[in-house]
């Protein structure tokens, strides 16, 4: 059977093409605000890698802040229950789940079955997440996808208290003015995104094994330096953006199998 799961997010759409056990078709693509249209570009998308049309699905299942936007969906499902999902197909040993988003940052402890048992949000502040980072990478005017590699080059760190965005950028303006080197003020970042990542991380604990989903989750700082935090390895998809569309087309086949019974 074939079916499609559709996350969209703040910053990105994704799409993920299932049939039968095996992901045969996936796309990233920016949104640009207008979720409705941008789902339609992107589920297009990845049919026409495989030479099918919207019409051959037997099922679609969205997700993400914007799942509502996707007309094409039987049905929408929460972003904690795909991420889980997932991650568990991707990973059975997984049982805690950090998805690291443009907006917020989850942590979401997963059962032996990949059942969703508990989860924390934080989306109060922005600290914790992709834009946080990405509105530092313009203020140090480093590209966003170097931040990562540029900061673990660093020989120590310039303290960020992290507590505020805000607060924090006016923190990275004071460094730059003082003249410290970016790398070591981008150390001081990574890691007060990670004290914040830590506070949700704590509310469900840590359990063996640990996946990283989202856009931030290539960020090989975050990564490494959470790692040593929590004292275990971490385990980062080779698509971490396509994990919660991934979990929304494991619910559609689920939905699809139901209306054959």
């Amino acid at each position: 059977m074939l079916v499609a799961g559709v996350d969209v997010g703040a910053r990105n759409i994704s799409v993920v093409v299932f049939r039968d056990d095996k992901v045969i078709s996936s796309v990233l693509l920016t949104s640009g605000g207008e979720g409705t249209a941008a789902s339609r570009v992107a589920l297009a998308a990845a049919l026409e890698k495989t030479g099918l049309e919207p019409t051959d699905l037997q099922a679609v299942v969205a997700t993400g802040c914007g799942g509502e936007s996707v007309t094409l969906a039987q049905r929408q499902s929460a972003e904690v229950v795909c991420q889980a999902k997932g991650a568990y197909f991707l990973f059975p040993s997984v049982r805690t789940v950090l998805n690291l988003g443009a907006e917020s940052s989850r942590a979401i402890r997963v059962g032996d079955t990949g059942r969703v048992e508990a989860f924390a949000k934080n989306d109060k502040c922005a600290a914790g997440s992709g834009l946080f980072l990405e509105t530092m990478a313009k203020v140090l005017e480093v590209p966003l996808e170097e931040m990562g590699e540029l900061s673990l080059q660093a020989e120590g760190f310039e303290e960020v208290s992290g507590i505020c965005a805000v607060f924090a950028e006016s923190e990275v303006i004071s460094h730059i003015h003082r003249g410290v080197p970016k790398d070591r003020i981008l150390a001081g970042l990574h890691k007060a995104v990670v004290g914040r990542i830590q506070e949700v991380l704590a509310k469900v604990g840590v359990r063996k094994d640990v996946v990283v989903t989202g856009g931030v989750g290539r960020n090989r700082a975050i990564v490494k330096e959470l790692a040593d935090k929590i004292g275990q390895s971490i385990i980062v998809p080779p698509e971490p953006q396509l994990v919660g569309a991934l979990g929304a087309a494991l619910i559609a086949r689920d939905l699809a199998a139901k209306s054959r019974q």
